[in-house]
């Protein structure tokens, strides 16, 4: 990255929000890239031990948008990690989508956009949404 460049997105970076610090268009960019995009039924979330951290999610996949190789069919189990925080909590500045970690605690169903990720799949760029229900078209578009 040139000078000029690294200079513009730190300036970027220090002038937005401390919630999503990064231009929308780098998390819409990391919808469209993504491997899979899939709506999950929540069978379990567990929290991290200190806050903000990562809440675990396990669940089995209710609905498929994208499925590179075919990987993650409907009914498929699947875990992943979501950046969470409690209402209220300070969170560290940076890029990180915080999710609240009471709502996802009592979330049925949340669509996320995944990439492979060393121990399964990872969230791309945050890029999640607690929904109340499965549908057949995305409540979370790319765009």
């Amino acid at each position: 990255m040139q000078p000029v460049a690294r200079l513009a997105l730190l300036l970027i970076l220090l002038t937005t929000s401390a919630h999503a610090l990064m231009a929308p268009e780098f998390y819409r960019q990391a919808r469209a890239e993504a491997a899979f995009h899939v709506q999950v039924a929540i069978d379990k979330v567990t929290p991290p031990a200190k806050s903000p951290g990562s809440c675990m999610v396990e669940g089995k996949v209710a609905e498929v948008f994208k499925d590179a190789g075919n990987k993650l069919p409907v009914g498929a189990p699947v875990s992943f990690s979501v950046a969470c925080r409690r209402e209220g909590e300070e969170a560290p500045i940076g890029g990180t989508m915080w999710t609240d970690t009471d709502a996802l605690k009592s979330a049925k169903y949340i669509e996320v956009y995944l990439v492979p990720g060393v121990d399964g799949y990872a969230i791309a760029m945050w890029n999640s949404k607690i929904i109340a229900a499965p549908s057949k078209t995305p409540q979370f578009p790319v765009d």
